[in-house]
């Protein structure tokens, strides 16, 4: 997931040298966001649980052992015993396949033992192979109940795998633009820190030529007034970094008054430069959801219709038995046909709540009807939502551009006018207004900034699960 999620082209390493990077920042957020974990454990269990829509067409294997007895009277009169205990072991293999068939292989072993009786042998062995097969030829007819039952199983999972994929791609994307915003506020609050060492350089200067005779007194009030507000912007800038630095520590389950280390710097040349891919290059992970949940409801409205059907099955049984005082000569006579039973035959079931049936029909014919319209539309929004985050994004390039050309235009003016302050040719007012357009031009360029790295991580969205 950290692959998909982190933006390489835009790393610009910080000047510090411990500067924390996006993607070891990242890195962390996986390993420490309670979230984020809860999200992709939930998503791999769905996973994993998709997998019991198998069982329904693998081999089961079954064992049974019962002891029993029976002291009343037998039938005929002239097959008389006081007791009769009866010992069955039976082993076997059963299976449903996906084309409908059902069938169920099995051995049997049974012990008979008769205390008080008129006849003999009053103690043996019977041992019996035998197989059923049940063939469904109208409701579930050539598996299509089975079928539907695996696809709602594997579909309703796939249905919360990927919703919780998302969960955690959007928990990833919020930490990355956290980690930009609060870099971003780091820059604000070096720029307000320039501006008021720079407004701190006027006063000083108007106060000496104020103290000289060759300043005025306006000059002096209008320079500490840019002072005063500037110190008022610094102060903004350090609480909404502040702000900020909780946030970024939030996705790493820390203190929120926890330092935070230096960031990577924002990359102007390269944001200026993005490259916008043409063609969407997947689909989001809420339309894939979507779509699962629109199979879900037709496995379903199938099921539904599967089990409203009338059941008209084929069913037929062949078994072997082989009799002896022991085991051994049970076992050896069981593979004779020459004792055999057999069966075949049909069996049939109609609901006759005709209304009911109807219901449940027209009932799950409108659900899965539902989930299509439901996917229809999240398909019109993704492609309307590409459109427009291309849009956004193409004018918020055109915006920094812009701004970067302001703010050197405004650095221009702001340093002329400085030396025509020096050499007596303009006013402290003029010099203190041109300040403040170069700062404001600053905060405008990183605001821009800011913009496009927020676009951009929406970008992640429909890049769909690795």
């Amino acid at each position: 997931m950290l692959k998909t999620i982190a933006i390489v082209g835009t790393v610009a390493m910080s000047s510090s040298a411990f500067a924390l990077s996006l993607s070891e920042y990242l890195a962390q957020v996986e390993g420490q966001s309670l979230r984020y974990k809860q999200s992709e454990e939930k998503a791999l269990g769905s996973r994993l649980v998709s997998r019991e829509a198998d069982l329904l067409t693998s081999p089961n294997f079954f064992l049974e052992a019962r002891k029993s007895f029976d002291t009343s009277l037998g039938t005929p009169p002239m097959s008389m015993y006081d007791r009769y205990d009866n010992d069955v072991y039976r082993a076997g293999i059963s299976q449903q396949f996906s084309f409908g068939l059902e069938t169920k292989f099995s051995y049997a072993v049974t012990k008979n033992a008769y205390e008080g009786s008129t006849f003999n042998p009053d103690k043996y062995w019977d041992a019996s192979p035998s197989v059923e097969l049940t063939m469904p030829l109208w409701a579930n007819g050539f598996g299509s109940g089975i079928k539907a039952q695996e696809e709602l199983t594997r579909q309703q999972n796939k249905a919360d795998e990927y919703a919780n994929l998302a969960l955690s791609q959007n928990l990833l994307i919020e930490a990355e633009v956290a980690y930009w915003q609060l870099a971003a506020a780091q820059e604000r609050v070096k720029i307000q820190e320039q501006a008021l060492s720079a407004g701190n350089s006027i006063l000083s200067y108007v106060q000496k030529q104020k103290q000289k005779n060759l300043g005025e007194s306006a000059d002096v009030l209008q320079a500490n007034a840019l002072v005063e507000a500037y110190k008022l912007q610094l102060q903004q800038a350090v609480n909404e970094r502040l702000r900020l630095s909780r946030t970024f520590n939030k996705y790493l389950n820390t203190n929120a008054d926890a330092p935070v280390p230096g960031l990577d710097s924002l990359n102007y040349n390269y944001l200026e430069t993005l490259k916008i891919p043409d063609q969407r290059p997947g689909d989001r992970l809420d339309v894939k959801a979507s779509r699962a949940q629109a199979a879900l409801a037709k496995a379903s409205s199938d099921l539904i219709l599967e089990r409203n059907k009338p059941t008209l099955n084929l069913v037929g049984g062949y078994t072997l038995q082989g009799r002896g005082i022991e085991t051994s000569k049970a076992f050896e006579n069981s593979a004779k046909t020459n004792h055999d039973r057999g069966y075949v035959g049909v069996m049939f079931q109609l609901p006759l709540n005709f209304k009911a049936v109807a219901d449940a029909k027209a009932g799950a014919q409108r659900l899965k009807d539902s989930a299509d319209i439901n996917e229809q539309n999240l398909l019109y929004t993704q492609e309307q939502d590409w459109i427009d985050l291309k849009q956004s994004l193409s004018e918020s390039k055109e915006t920094l551009k812009l701004s970067r050309t302001m703010e050197s235009a405004q650095k221009a003016k702001l340093e002329n006018e400085r030396s025509r302050l020096r050499q007596g040719r303009t006013t402290t007012y003029q010099v203190l207004l041109f300040e403040q357009d170069y700062t404001q031009a600053q905060a405008s360029r990183v605001q821009a900034a800011t913009q496009i790295i927020a676009l951009e991580s929406q970008l992640k969205l429909y890049q769909g699960e690795k």
